[in-house]
Parts: C-alpha cells; sequence; structure tokens
C-alpha cells in the first residue's frame, strides 16, 4: 500500500500495543483467505448513488478503495481478539525490519483545518478526520466528494449499508480465529474510534470511486 494507514500511526504510540496489532494485521494480509473476505467487503460497499466522481476525486480516493476493505477486516478482527471472542494465540516471531525512515508517501494530506472537517466528525461520531478526507482536501476535491456522498450517512439508506457493512465484515473476521494476538486493552478508545470510521470510509471510497 502507499502509506502507513491511520490506526497504526495511531498505535505507534504504545510499541506494546503496536507489535502485536501488525502481527495480526499481517497474518490477515498474507491469508489468502483474507483477499477473498475483503473483496466480499468492498462489493458489498457500493452505495449505488446518482453521483458520479470526477476524474480528480476518482484518483485521490483510489489508493483508499483498494485498501480499505482489507483495513474494515483487520480492524474488526483487532475488535474480536481484544473483546475475548477470539481467545489469544502465542504470537508469531515478529521478524521485523530494522527501525527506518519511512519513504515518501504520494497520498497527500491535508492537516489543517478544513470548512468540512467539523462536518465530518459531527456525521461520523468520531474525534479525528480520516485520512481519507485529508487526501481529497490536500488535492482540493474534499467540497465536491462531500457534497456527493456526504448526505447518504443521514439516510435510512445508508444507516442500513454502514450496519450491513459491519455486521459482515464482524461475520468475515470471525473465520480467522487462529489470527488473535492482539490483547491492548489500553488501545481500545483508539480502536473504538477506527471501528465507527472504516466502515463509513469503505462507503465513501467505493461511491468515490464509482466510473
Amino acid at each position: 500500500m502507499p502509506f502507513v494507514p491511520a490506526i497504526f500511526k495511531a498505535l505507534a504510540r504504545d510499541p506494546g500495543a503496536l507489535e502485536p496489532a501488525w502481527l495480526q494485521a499481517r497474518a490477515l494480509y498474507d491469508d489468502p483467505r483474507g483477499a477473498e473476505a475483503a473483496a466480499r467487503l468492498a462489493g458489498l460497499a457500493r452505495p449505488g448513488l446518482a453521483y458520479r466522481p470526477s476524474p480528480a476525486v476518482r484518483k485521490a480516493a483510489a489508493p483508499f478503495a483498494a485498501d480499505l476493505p482489507s483495513l474494515l477486516l483487520v480492524v474488526t478482527s483487532l475488535g474480536l481478539s481484544l473483546d475475548g471472542v477470539h481467545p489469544l494465540r502465542q504470537r508469531p516471531s515478529p521478524n521485523l525490519p530494522a527501525p527506518a525512515q519511512l519513504p515518501p508517501t504520494p497520498v497527500p494530506e491535508l492537516r489543517d483545518e478544513h470548512p468540512r472537517y467539523a462536518e465530518i466528525r459531527a456525521v461520523y461520531g468520531t474525534e479525528h478526520v480520516p485520512s481519507l478526507y485529508k487526501a481529497l482536501a490536500a488535492d482540493g476535491v474534499l467540497e465536491e466528494a462531500w457534497a456527493g456522498i456526504g448526505p447518504f450517512f443521514g439516510t435510512p439508506e445508508g444507516a442500513r449499508l454502514v450496519a450491513a457493512l459491519e455486521e459482515a465484515a464482524d461475520r468475515e473476521a470471525r473465520s480467522f480465529p487462529e489470527y488473535a494476538f492482539f490483547a491492548a486493552e489500553e488501545a481500545r478508545p483508539i480502536l473504538a474510534q477506527f471501528r465507527i470510521a472504516l466502515p463509513r470510509n469503505l462507503v465513501f471510497a467505493a461511491a468515490a470511486t464509482e466510473t
């Protein structure tokens, strides 16, 4: 993937939380069944809106549309192990590379406050603004995309789709009980934010890359 997902940046403040989270995520990424599960989640996420994004919106959202299905599976899996649904297993050997500077990312972010950020936080009910929207803002296309897709989250259809995606992610993640290494209780508030945001992010990214 062309960027470090925000969940791992948030967990990086606590190496005791980051390492087991990454080991669990890596196991899901490496398992071919994980890619199949992510593809099914991607197929469920399309809201079927009349809005057709501009080429600039599609380009900015494309990296997120590609990676969010797997991230939703990963974060849901982390929640299942943290909640005790999946009994913890012995961690595999980390085999991590030596620490180094992150390479430059082709995905920009507008970190300064944007006029739409407060509205996005309110609609999501989260304290943070997902990287997806920061990337769209950096490319100057957040206004277009949010106007075309954002109101969907306030509709009954939007609520049903998000709920269906949450249920599907839970069902898919329960198929991987052998990957349960994460038990960082202190990271529960961080994980809760991403469990709220990621289904909505995936719906938005799917709509933002429709052709």
